[in-house]
């Protein structure tokens, strides 16, 4: 008997960004709406669409979505092609429930969700929010780097009881 840990991972977590994004966007035609009706579902969407505003609005202050376009431009940098295996269907998702515009473009050297101003992504792959280059480690005051660091915690909880409610709500479909 396969496990539910096992299943998922085949089912949500495996394969390409693209291949991810395909079985995200299967799910969001046939549930998307359902999804968003379970009550528990949608608080937990709001506080997580909260939680990132406020992250977002100190990343911006911060200049770090043009300076990770710029970064990743130039040498790969930490928003490389190999980052992209870090989304998963589920984040790919919520980005969805959230009623982001996915957009998927290859470019063998950069992040397939890097823009031109950033990650498309509003939620943003786990990876992504817990790791800070050394270049955004030194370019900022200690301040702003713990301010920063607590905002992604605060989203990187929400994130993480949001994707369980999610990957129960389609096992038990």
């Amino acid at each position: 008997m396969i496990t539910r840990a096992a299943r998922n991972l085949d089912l949500y977590f495996s394969g390409t960004a693209e291949e991810k994004l395909k079985v995200a966007l299967n799910i969001y035609s046939r549930q998307g709406n359902e999804i968003i009706e379970c009550k528990n579902i949608n608080k937990t969407l709001s506080r997580l669409s909260d939680y990132e505003k406020i992250l977002t609005n100190q990343m911006n202050y911060m200049e770090m979505g043009s300076r990770c376009s710029i970064c990743a431009a130039k040498s790969g940098g930490c928003c490389s092609d190999y980052m992209s295996a870090n989304s998963d269907a589920i984040l790919l998702l919520v980005n969805m429930l959230l009623e982001v515009d996915v957009v998927y473009h290859y470019n063998q050297d950069e992040c397939c969700f890097l823009g031109r101003s950033g990650c498309v992504l509003t939620i943003k792959p786990i990876f992504c929010l817990n790791y800070n280059c050394f270049q955004i480690n030194e370019s900022y005051p200690a301040r702003q780097i713990r301010k920063l660091e607590k905002f992604a915690g605060q989203l990187l909880g929400e994130q993480i009881i949001l994707e369980d409610m999610l990957l129960d709500y389609l096992e038990n479909q």
